[in-house]
């Protein structure tokens, strides 16, 4: 009698192992279960602020583009570097330009950041880059939305054919002096690699004195004074990759810095070449 209650007690002793190791099991598969889901519902709650997230870099993206093609100054081609001269300060915070040229008519090297606060969560943050060569101005638009703790990016990469040209940072250049009663001829080299064809080929010219043909900007007056300090010419193509014109016509003594800059039929600059000034 005795052996038998020892063998009972032992196996009631065994099943309270077995059920604490069933309920081990069971508690690390509800456990593992729980971190499953709590991390499925912290992705699921991310894709939703991903979205909002994404929805103020688009807003970032659209003010800009707002900006830049219906803000646009008179005389200029685009408007994006006015914004933070038209852009309400709590509209566009810390809006700051940097570059050599952040003209709102010209703004062919120009840099702008500002930002945005939608509400109390949603905010934007805006950087946008401009450059120019020859007659096209390209832009990137990097606009960074931000909720909660998340954030998210657009960029946008667009050009415009530009109506202003800023030939003075771009092209080649001589610098050369006029002589007495003798026309200076403006020669120079342009290569067409990718055979699209020249569109124009100009010299932007700089330095004082009048000259025949009222083509000084501005405009000299009846006084006859030196008072020409910039004007622009057309070269002729006089064969092969060769582009020349006649200038000057018979100023003494001036001195003149000469940029070139040629303009292919896409609207980019060609490569320009050897400059040579010659008298005749």
């Amino acid at each position: 009698m005795y052996k038998n209650n020892i063998l009972k007690n032992n196996k009631k002793g065994a099943s309270l192992i077995i059920v604490f190791f069933i309920l081990t099991i069971i508690l690390a598969i509800v456990l593992n279960i729980s971190i499953l889901l709590f991390n499925q519902i912290k992705i699921i709650r991310n894709i939703g602020n991903s979205v909002v997230a994404f929805y103020a870099a688009d807003s970032g993206v659209e003010k800009v583009l707002y900006y830049d093609r219906i803000e646009i100054p008179v005389g200029a081609t685009r408007g994006i570097c006015n914004i933070c001269n038209v852009c309400l300060q709590e509209d566009c915070n810390d809006c700051l330009l940097t570059g050599n040229d952040c003209d709102p008519e010209t703004c062919s090297d120009c840099n702008i950041t500002f930002n945005t606060a939608i509400d109390a969560k949603r905010s934007f943050e805006v950087d946008v880059s401009v450059s120019q060569q020859c007659k096209i101005s390209s832009g990137i638009i990097s606009s960074f939305g931000f909720y909660e703790d998340v954030s998210r990016a657009i960029r946008l990469d667009a050009t415009t054919k530009a109506s202003t040209l800023n030939i003075l940072s771009s092209g080649a250049e001589a610098t050369t002096q006029g002589q007495t009663g003798l026309n200076m001829i403006i020669s120079a080299e342009i290569l067409d690699p990718e055979g699209v064809g020249i569109q124009v080929v100009l010299a932007a010219i700089t330095g004082l004195g009048d000259e025949a043909g009222n083509i000084c900007e501005p405009v000299c007056d009846d006084s006859g004074g030196s008072c020409c300090v910039y004007r622009e010419i057309e070269l002729i193509n006089v064969g092969g990759s060769t582009y020349s014109k006649p200038w000057n016509y018979g100023l003494q003594g001036v001195n003149y810095t000469i940029n070139i800059m040629a303009i292919d039929n896409n609207d980019y600059c060609a490569e320009v070449q050897n400059i040579t000034i010659n008298y005749e």
